[in-house]
C-alpha cells in the first residue's frame, strides 16, 4: 500500500474488552447480532460522535485519500462476494460526524460508555438497516478496577457500540511523522468493528480454525490485524512492517474474510 511507505514504524494499539453488557439497564436491539448483519441487512450505517476538544481525525492520507477511507474498504472487504452487498455509508469529513458538549470524566467504565451512546445515538438497528456508534472520548477505559493507560479503543459485546479514547491516541503523536496517530486510530477502528461484526468466533463461526485458544476472539494470524499481540507497540511495529510490503489496504487476513463472506 503505497500511501502508508511514509508511515513511522511505531504504534500502541487497544484491544476489544468485549464487556457482557446484557444485564444493564441499556436497551438492546433485537437486530444487534451477527445473523442481522450478514443475513438481511441491507445497510450498514456509521454514527462518529465526538466529545468536544476530542475530534476524530479526518484529514487525508500520502495520496490525498481521506483517512476513514481505510475503514470503508475494510468493511467492504468482509462483504465482497456475498449475495446481499449492502450500502455502507462511513462518514469522512468532520461536517459529517457529531459534536458533543465536554464530559469533564477522564476514566470511562462500561455503563459510562452505555450511558453516553444511549443518550446521543440517532439510528437503531432493524431487520434492514444496521446502526454502529463509534464514540470518541477524552481519557481512559477503566476496566472496573483502574484506568488503562494504553488502551486504545473497545468494543462493546453484544452491542454496536465502540468507544475511542483520545488521549491515548494523542500518546502516539510523533513529530516527525503526524500520520503515526492517524493510523493508530483507523487500525483501532477496523479492529474494533471487527470485534463487533462477529470476528474471530464471536459470532461468526470459523471456516476454518484460525481462533487464537488462550486470547478470546482474536486471530493467531500475526499478519492479521484480529491478532492478539496487536495492542503492544513493539508487536505492533512488526505488524505494520509486514502490513506495508503487503501493498494492502486491507488488514483482515483471509480466513478472518472468508469467515464474514461465506457466512
Amino acid at each position: 500500500m503505497k500511501f502508508f511507505s511514509l508511515l513511522l514504524l511505531f504504534f500502541i494499539f487497544g484491544c476489544s474488552k468485549n464487556e457482557d453488557v446484557r444485564s444493564g439497564n441499556f436497551s438492546l436491539s433485537p437486530y444487534e447480532s451477527t445473523q442481522n448483519y450478514f443475513k438481511t441487512s441491507k445497510r450498514l450505517v456509521l454514527d462518529v460522535i465526538y466529545e468536544s476538544g476530542n475530534a476524530p481525525y479526518t484529514d487525508t492520507a500520502i495520496q490525498q485519500n481521506p483517512l476513514w477511507q481505510l475503514t470503508e474498504e475494510n468493511l467492504v472487504a468482509m462483504y465482497l462476494g456475498r449475495s446481499v452487498l449492502p450500502e455502507i455509508v462511513v462518514p469522512k469529513k468532520i461536517e459529517e460526524m457529531r459534536e458533543i458538549s465536554v464530559q469533564n470524566k477522564t476514566s470511562w467504565t462500561v455503563d459510562d460508555i452505555l450511558a453516553l451512546a444511549q443518550a446521543h445515538r440517532r439510528g437503531q438497528s432493524s431487520e434492514t438497516e444496521s446502526h454502529f456508534v463509534i464514540l470518541f472520548v477524552k481519557g481512559y477505559f477503566n476496566d472496573g478496577s483502574r484506568d488503562l493507560a494504553t488502551t486504545v479503543g473497545v468494543s462493546l459485546g453484544g452491542t454496536t457500540i465502540v468507544a475511542i479514547f483520545k488521549d491515548v491516541v494523542k500518546s502516539t503523536e510523533s513529530l516527525s511523522n503526524p500520520l503515526v496517530s492517524r493510523y493508530v486510530e483507523q487500525a483501532t477502528i477496523i479492529h474494533e468493528l471487527g470485534h463487533a461484526l462477529g470476528l474471530v468466533d464471536n459470532g461468526l463461526p470459523m471456516k476454518e480454525a484460525h481462533k487464537d485458544a488462550n486470547h478470546g476472539p482474536h486471530c493467531d494470524n500475526p499478519n492479521c490485524v484480529m491478532y492478539w499481540l496487536n495492542e503492544g507497540k513493539e508487536d505492533v511495529r512488526e505488524f505494520m512492517r509486514r502490513f506495508i510490503l503487503s501493498g494492502s489496504v486491507i488488514m483482515f487476513d483471509d480466513k478472518c474474510l472468508r469467515d464474514s463472506r461465506e457466512y
